[in-house]
């Protein structure tokens, strides 16, 4: 076995088996598209996208890539549909362009519990008598299989999409689903009638179990229900939240503001090295377990705040040394950005999921603060351009 060490911009050293690097053929490559360079060797990919970000960027720093880039993904969403030609039930992911579910059952990049869990539930519908959902007759009623699982713990919170709050046999598929899988903590019927591509929607019913699932992040324990954002790939998550918090190189007297703070991950990870934290977000469900997460990890210093955090810094002027910002892939408000120069903290730390965004969003911020550094985190390894980033910003004029 050879160990290969390398460092990166926050001087950690990085250790991996070179032996990731020969390639793990993926049988369904030709039809999902779900990670478009499963057939290529891990290095290479990581030099694509690495070109890619010194191209959009200028230089940045090396991207953090993961020691083993295989079944890494920790949510885990099946789409179910009937096969004519073999009259079964199938389950998988969507064709390219398309949707039609192309049967999947040995994912390289997907939890193996979770893929286990998909296919057993599969195997079961046509004894219980469980139509799954056909989007051409709008008849049927099963359409998804929804998966987390905690890395901390290996529990798995499964959640059975449908178009019907009627499931036969759901007594015995529970049963079933205990019986055989022990790591399966809790089981959510999502009532989902919509014809577009939301997986999942707030008509949650708890069938069995435990309402949150937990997991740990940084020595930080965080509740995760069915609709919390909650990053797919844990490992990589770590990392990223290592690095954003080192980028802001807090001392101990600062005032942080985490803006989509989401269920409060960041800034609870941060907390113990600044005076105060403000996390503002505008999903209530997301702020109620923000709350709950730090009062779990006993963070007496943080307060949550539901609403738009553009307003809230006009209307309310907060205080702030630092502000930590993770949007969504559509990046920033204008109206936000603005706001955000208005309030001037001295450092941004900007955790974004798109280049391009973030790209765009800089653009209006360097007219305030000057660019640090750029960190590419390998957060979704063999697919395209999904990236995550750590950038650094200082406003001018201040260290």
């Amino acid at each position: 076995m050879i160990l290969k060490i390398c460092r990166w911009s926050t001087g950690i050293f990085l250790i991996y088996n070179e032996s990731v690097t020969s390639v793990m053929k993926c049988k369904y490559v030709d039809d999902c598209g779900s990670c478009d360079r499963i057939y290529m060797e891990y290095q290479a990919t990581l030099d694509l996208k690495q070109k890619y970000m010194d191209n959009l960027f200028g230089e940045t720093l090396p991207i953090i890539g993961m020691n083993y880039p295989y079944h890494y993904r920790y949510k885990v969403t099946y789409a179910l549909s009937f096969d004519p030609d073999r009259k079964k039930i199938v389950c998988g992911k969507y064709r390219k362009g398309t949707h039609e579910v192309t049967e999947i059952d040995d994912c390289l990049i997907e939890s193996k519990d979770c893929q286990k869990l998909a296919h057993f539930i599969t195997e079961l519908l046509p004894e219980l008598k469980i139509k799954v959902y056909d989007e051409d007759t709008r008849t049927g009623s099963l359409r998804y299989i929804f998966m987390r699982q905690s890395f901390a713990t290996g529990d798995i919170m499964l959640v059975l999409v449908s178009t019907d709050t009627f499931l036969p046999g759901k007594n015995h598929l529970i049963e079933e689903i205990r019986q055989n899988f022990p790591k399966v903590k809790s089981i959510y019927l999502d009532i989902n009638k919509r014809t577009d591509s939301l997986v999942l929607t707030d008509e949650l019913t708890l069938l069995y179990g435990e309402k949150y699932l937990t997991d740990k992040v940084m020595g930080k324990t965080f509740r995760l229900s069915p609709l919390a954002f909650y990053q797919v790939n844990p490992q990589q998550m770590k990392k990223l939240y290592q690095t954003a918090i080192s980028f802001a190189d807090l001392k101990g007297s600062e005032k942080i503001i985490d803006a989509y703070c989401g269920i409060g991950t960041i800034g609870i990870c941060a907390s113990d090295k600044a005076v105060s934290v403000l996390g503002i977000e505008n999903n209530l469900s997301a702020v109620k377990d923000a709350r709950a997460n730090a009062k779990a990890n006993l963070v007496k210093n943080a307060r949550y705040i539901c609403g738009d955090a553009a307003e809230l810094f006009s209307e309310q002027n907060p205080e702030a040394d630092v502000v930590f910002m993770d949007p969504p892939r559509a990046g920033a408000s204008k109206e936000f950005l603005k706001s955000l120069m208005r309030l001037a903290p001295a450092k941004i730390i900007y955790i974004s999921c798109n280049p391009e965004t973030l790209s765009r969003d800089l653009t209006i911020l360097k007219r305030r603060y000057l660019v640090k550094k750029i960190q590419p985190v390998d957060m979704f390894p063999f697919a395209g351009e999904h990236i995550e980033t750590v950038c650094e910003l200082s406003l001018e004029g201040r260290k």
